[in-house]
């Protein structure tokens, strides 16, 4: 028997699992982030805390045990600038940062959205993640780049921390929107008009590749062995993908965390190209690519209206989940747009009850919208597994299925996607052949 590390690093939080070879989850761990939220739409957080955190989990994780193999899938799309010496010189800079304005289209000139999206398999706007970072820091802080000796994501990062060595997989590389996701391969215009080279990116390997060994350092502060394997994971929804069953056409996985996120393996890309998803790399070529479509920290919106009308103890989830129970369908005419801002005079006529099931009504109407432009598109899926903090509230579940009206199914809570990089872990040091064989061996236990 050999113990395996999994870790999902969200944009809040990073959860990990100890998982044996055979699937038995022998620990879990989470930690918080703690992300400054300044002016001018700024959010941010020190590279040495983020680390931190991630390190804490893995200590927790690995205390007393052997592990073979560590892996993290990640929610990625956020900057850090290193200087020569690898040291940092920027704080990390989220995905949820608004500080861009024109600078995307100012630094690279007109690009057309349509060929963009095509090459990076994500539609940009060119106003948020990596990319238009860096073209921020190129307009207003040009010495940044002068002193770069790496651009990266949090996680590359880590790795980094861990091994010594730099690494990127293609699919926690296509938030980036720097990969062209056809060949895998930077985009060497971008990097002329940014003034930087490859050689200060991570090189771009293949998903399930063997980063490294841990190294003396980093296997005394996470309690590691010197031969632990260290192997680049995924983006986070394909990572939950794996560790649900979600593997073929005609599934679908709903990811539900700091934004709602629909999840379906789909064989053909251009199809996916078509309906304007977002693209994952998944299990092609020889399987799905993944198509993904979101509603965009919708949990931000949800826990406005819950504290607002609800319950702002500890328990407000449990009560909205109870209260909701408590009304009926379509909440007595009573609708609401988390997204929205709360209209006080309309929501005041409502008992707590239909306030409670409008609010999650609202919250899958939401996710149901999106998904109806895929089936436009002929993507769809004939059921599908929730994961993620509010899959464990029964509400929840019962509503998807009356207002999607296909079979949905509750899968391992809040710690799917680190059960997938935990396969992942496995599947890069020789335990699984593939994902296949992995949920074989592990639904066996």
């Amino acid at each position: 028997m050999c113990y395996l590390i999994g870790l999902d690093i969200g944009t809040s939080s990073v959860k990990g699992v100890l998982m044996t070879d055979s699937g038995k989850i022998a620990k879990t761990a989470n930690k918080s982030f703690d992300y400054e939220r300044l002016e001018n739409g700024i959010v941010q957080i020190d590279a040495d805390k983020f680390v931190s955190a991630c390190y804490s989990a893995i200590a927790e994780l690995s205390e007393g045990k052997s592990v073979s193999g560590i892996c993290a899938a990640s929610a990625s799309g956020n900057l850090l600038i290193l200087d020569k010496d690898n040291k940092p010189i920027t704080p990390i800079i989220s995905w949820q940062d608004k500080r861009v304005t024109n600078e995307g289209t100012e630094v690279l000139g007109e690009v057309d959205k349509d060929e963009l999206y095509d090459l990076i398999g994500w539609p940009s706007s060119l106003k948020a993640l990596p990319l238009a970072q860096l073209c921020y820091i190129k307009k207003h802080q040009p010495e940044i780049l002068e002193n770069c000796g790496m651009a990266c994501m949090s996680t590359e990062y880590l790795y980094y921390t861990l091994t010594g060595k730099w690494g990127i997989s293609t699919s926690a590389g296509t938030p980036s929107c720097l990969i062209n996701q056809k060949t895998g391969k930077y985009i060497t215009e971008f990097l002329d008009k940014l003034g930087i080279s490859e050689n200060q990116l991570p090189p771009v390997l293949p998903q399930g590749t063997v980063l490294g060994r841990a190294s003396d350092k980093a296997a005394g502060l996470c309690g590691l062995d010197k031969e632990t394997s260290v192997v680049l994971g995924t983006f986070d929804h394909p990572s939950a993908a794996r560790g649900s069953g979600v593997l073929n056409e005609g599934d679908m996985l709903f990811s539900l965390g700091t934004s709602w996120v629909a999840f379906l393996p789909v064989k053909s890309r251009e199809k996916i190209v078509k309906s304007g998803a977002l693209i994952d790399p998944f299990l092609s070529p020889e399987g799905c690519f993944g198509a993904m479509v979101s509603v965009s920290s919708v949990s931000v919106g949800i826990k406005k209206y819950l504290t607002r009308y609800i319950d702002n103890s500890s328990k407000a989830v449990e009560i909205l989940n109870d209260l909701a129970s408590k009304s009926v369908s379509g909440a007595n005419g009573l609708t609401i747009n988390p997204l929205n801002e709360p209209d006080d005079e309309l929501i005041g006529k409502y008992p707590k009850e239909d306030i409670a099931r409008a609010i999650m009504e609202g919250t899958v109407r939401l996710l149901k919208e999106k998904l109806e432009r895929l089936e436009n598109f002929g993507i769809s899926a004939k059921s599908a597994k929730v994961v993620g903090g509010p899959s464990e509230g029964f509400m929840w579940i019962n509503i998807l299925k009356e207002m999607l009206k296909i079979p949905i199914f509750a899968v391992q809570g809040s710690v799917t996607g680190a059960v997938g990089a935990a396969i992942m872990a496995g599947i890069g040091i020789g335990v699984y052949k593939n994902e296949w064989e992995a949920l074989k061996i592990i639904k066996k236990d």
